[in-house]
């Protein structure tokens, strides 16, 4: 797995890449954009919702990052998928966005931690295991499941 990390203003803060068909993308766009105050930026848009604050990078850039037997383990999940690019700063902030935003959507987590995990996995392991944190533990969960 390629590592996406954010410039910020301070630190380097972690990144995931959703990644969803191209018939759920504007759907998840769409979420994104409505969760909270969202301001497109020069860089990332900024959200922030709650006591958090995101970078969103709707570009589908980030897919250059990949190599190409990630993309055709995707592309076999998924068929043609776009790609958005979050920065966050903390496992709660990251879980209540994607346990908000993901639902009902079809989909790949790529965790920037050697996993790419279908939606319904990752939110079945948040409510199996509130306390998962995919940057300390390893699965070897790969996809779907």
């Amino acid at each position: 797995m390629a590592q996406y990390y954010w410039q910020g203003e301070f630190a380097v803060r972690p990144t995931v890449v959703l990644l969803s068909p191209t018939s759920d993308h504007q759907e998840l766009v769409a979420r994104l954009r409505g969760v909270g105050s969202y301001a497109e930026g020069a860089i990332f848009d900024h959200l922030d919702w709650r006591e958090c604050r995101f970078g969103v990078d709707v570009s589908g850039d980030v897919i250059d990052e990949f190599d190409e037997e990630e993309i055709v383990e995707i592309h076999e999940e998924l068929g043609e998928f776009k790609a958005v690019l979050v920065e966050y700063s903390d496992m709660a902030c990251i879980r209540e966005l994607l346990v908000e935003v993901i639902p009902g959507i079809r989909g790949v987590l790529d965790t920037n931690h050697g996993e790419l995990l279908g939606y319904d996995t990752v939110l079945e392991r948040f409510y199996r295991d509130p306390s998962w944190d995919w940057r300390t533990s390893n699965d070897g969960v790969t996809a779907g499941g």
